[in-house]
């Protein structure tokens, strides 16, 4: 179990540094429904293109949606909790964001 929190706060502060310390731990219950795996990544590949999609003009007549699904990276202001006590502010890491 351990091991298991360390990998979870490494997740966590990878995202939002700092956020594991300021975090309630997982419980018994979390942790036993959570696995992290490690995978050593020698060789990866990626498909990337721009433009919209690339379908078979006969793929327009089925009825599937298709387009794009644009994926952008970045935070909006942070949203405290509705039970949050009004005057736990939100911590500098997160300001930060």
């Amino acid at each position: 179990p351990e091991e298991l929190r360390l990998a979870l706060d490494a997740i966590v502060d990878q995202v939002v540094p700092g956020r594991s310390q300021d975090s309630r731990p997982a419980n018994g219950k979390e942790l036993a429904a959570t696995a992290v795996i490690r995978l050593d990544l020698n060789e990866v590949s990626a498909k990337v293109r721009t433009g919209g999609p690339d379908d078979e003009p006969e793929d327009g007549t089925l009825p599937h949606w298709t387009g794009i699904v644009p994926l952008t990276r970045g935070y909006a202001p942070p949203v405290p909790a509705d039970d949050l006590d009004p005057a736990v502010g939100v911590p500098d890491y997160l300001s930060a964001l």
